[in-house]
């Protein structure tokens, strides 16, 4: 057999045809292609999200026959993928992460106030803007290698790009720093797509797609090492700047307590601090379970309580311990958490301030994955559940579901 294989014709594309190709015994042949989005560097990316702006020059060639399989980053792929297109596999790829990179000999924390830093998307911005506020974000387009170029020649000071893209042209020797928060889904992976019906590409390439793998489904917006991570949530971070924030951030040096309810409670917090240059210098800190306390110790933050039974009901139980007649405590918490520590507070007439730290969205996946490839289902919240009811209408009858925590586990049998 000897494949047509249709692709972008940039280096970093290049790479990527021979990491697929590479796991296969097969003979093939490539027709490079410039795709609308590498000949229109004009047009903002926003608005081309889950659109054919990469992707439909070779689309047409598979559609046409020109090609057998087209090669693409999955986070490229439109939704829906074209009329008579399937997905035939889904790799799984590398490096999920962004990175910073900069020129030799530089930092972030030395990057002058108002340095220019080439991006490519909203949410690589908003993350900058929250370690940085004071760093402009500029859109810069192109092939990877030609954006370096431009970091070199000074046009920019920083350059955000995918971590896969480094390693996969072999410049992970740049000066860099790895960026926190979400990423693209499916950032790091590929997808080959070929004409629907096309038995022969699917049982091709069925050995290199992970979804044919039978394994857990990981809804959480962390990676969990071996399942297939699909987050249906995203975490959106309030306005730092509202009062709210200023009014807790000016009070800081006066709570006694500080209850953490949440890993992610703790991240948003702590992006929190370092937007205003903060530090936490006192007080008791208390967290609702393990996890949540090793997220705070991964922050040089000393835990003084842990409540064994992981929810709030655990933290209000240590509360009952302690003298709260002259305490001043901090909440900081989801929109959406549930109010049983606020109400306790409230009750035992605790001087206090609940913090509304993020709100908790719903994120549709670009690609839906067929739940029959998965033996298990894993939530871990009340709002992956939710969210799972959106993107997939319904809780699948004859799988193993797993909830993490037990009000987790009572929103899911609620649904079930």
């Amino acid at each position: 057999m000897n494949l047509k294989v249709g692709a972008r014709g940039s280096k970093l594309s290049r790479r990527q045809v021979e990491e697929v190709m590479g796991e296969l015994k097969v003979d093939y042949d490539c027709l490079w292609v410039e795709t609308t989005g590498d000949q229109d560097l004009v047009s903002p990316l926003g608005p081309m999200e889950k659109t054919d702006f990469f992707t439909r020059e070779i689309d047409e060639m598979v559609l046409k026959g020109v090609c057998d399989i087209g090669v693409h980053s999955a986070k490229d792929l439109p939704e829906p993928l074209p009329k008579g297109l399937k997905m035939v596999a889904l790799t799984q790829g590398v490096d999920q992460s962004d990175s910073l990179v900069m020129r030799e000999g530089e930092s972030f924390e030395g990057l002058r106030s108002g340095a220019v830093i080439g991006s490519s998307s909203r949410r690589r911005n908003h993350i900058l803007k929250k370690l940085r506020p004071d760093l402009l974000c500029k859109e810069v387009r192109g092939p990877v290698d030609r954006r370096l170029e431009k970091l070199d020649a000074g046009e920019v000071d920083g350059l955000v790009v995918a971590e896969a893209a480094l390693v996969r042209l072999g410049l992970t020797g740049r000066n860099r720093i790895s960026l926190p928060g979400d990423t693209a889904p499916f950032q790091g992976q590929l997808a080959v797509v070929a004409r629907e019906g096309d038995q022969k590409m699917e049982e091709l390439f069925k050995p290199i797609d992970i979804r044919k793998k039978r394994k857990a489904l990981y809804l959480g917006t962390d990676k969990k090492e071996g399942t297939f991570h699909l987050p249906l949530i995203e975490i959106v971070p309030r306005d730092f700047q509202g009062f709210e924030f200023k009014s807790v951030m000016a009070d800081l040096p006066d709570f006694t307590h500080i209850i953490f309810t949440s890993k992610n409670g703790v991240r948003v917090f702590f992006d929190c601090l370092a937007f205003y240059g903060l530090k936490i210098k006192g007080g008791k800190i208390f967290a609702v379970g393990k996890v949540t306390a090793k997220e705070l110790e991964k922050r040089g933050v000393k835990v003084d309580k842990v409540a064994e039974e992981e929810m709030q009901e655990g933290v209000i139980s240590l509360l009952a311990m302690e003298e709260l007649d002259d305490a001043y405590v901090l909440l900081p918490q989801s929109s959406g958490a549930r109010p049983l520590l606020l109400h306790e507070l409230m009750m035992r007439r605790v001087r206090h301030q609940r913090l509304c730290l993020y709100d908790t969205k719903v994120k549709i996946p670009p690609i839906k994955p067929e739940l029959t490839d998965f033996d298990e289902i894993i939530f871990t919240s009340p709002s992956t559940v939710d969210a799972f009811l959106k993107v997939f209408d319904k809780i699948p009858k004859g799988m193993k579901m797993t909830s993490i925590g037990p009000i987790t586990q009572k929103a899911l049998k609620l649904k079930i």
